[in-house]
């Protein structure tokens, strides 16, 4: 049991550290970068992130995070659902809902808009007759990106200081 919750802590912490700190560097300096930068630049980038898999780590890492999370939780409460009862198991309750949510808003909402517009950015650069149209499809697209992944992340945060104080609550 010991060396169970050992291994789970280390894979919840260290997972949720890579996924909040991903979404933050993500929210607040790559993507306005990006946006900056135009179509043009932003298509190299995100078919580079593609290539190394980062959208395929990410939600990998995340979804080990839920996981562990939800075992950690489990042996926690010993199983007892009056154990949500209290306050301690309440905000861990909390917490973890909003990290799924950000999870779901992430490969549901955030992560499409992020594969397509590297698509798109990528034939922009091959198809001189359709580049305006492309450039707009790819601008409505970093815009639902950011407001999904922007969403996400606040409840990341929320999520993070949550289990990080629920057990003094």
């Amino acid at each position: 049991m010991q060396v169970e919750l050992l291994v789970l802590r280390l894979v919840h912490v260290l997972g949720g550290m890579f996924w909040v700190g991903t979404g933050l560097f993500t929210t607040f300096f790559l993507v306005p970068a990006l946006t900056k930068a135009g179509p043009a630049t932003a298509g190299p980038v995100m078919a580079n992130l593609q290539q190394r898999k980062f959208y395929t780590v990410l939600p990998a890492v995340a979804l080990l995070t839920i996981l562990s999370g939800l075992r950690l939780m489990w042996i926690l409460s010993g199983g007892d659902a009056h154990w949500f009862a209290h306050r301690t198991g309440h905000v861990y309750a909390i917490s973890g809902s909003l990290a799924i949510i950000a999870f779901i808003l992430s490969i549901f909402v955030a992560r499409p808009a992020a594969m397509r517009m590297g698509k798109l950015s990528q034939a922009a650069a091959s198809d001189g007759a359709s580049r305006a149209l492309i450039a707009d499809e790819v601008r409505a697209l970093q815009r639902r990106m950011m407001l999904s992944t922007m969403t996400a992340v606040v409840m990341l945060i929320l999520a993070a200081s949550g289990m990080a104080i629920a057990r003094y609550v």
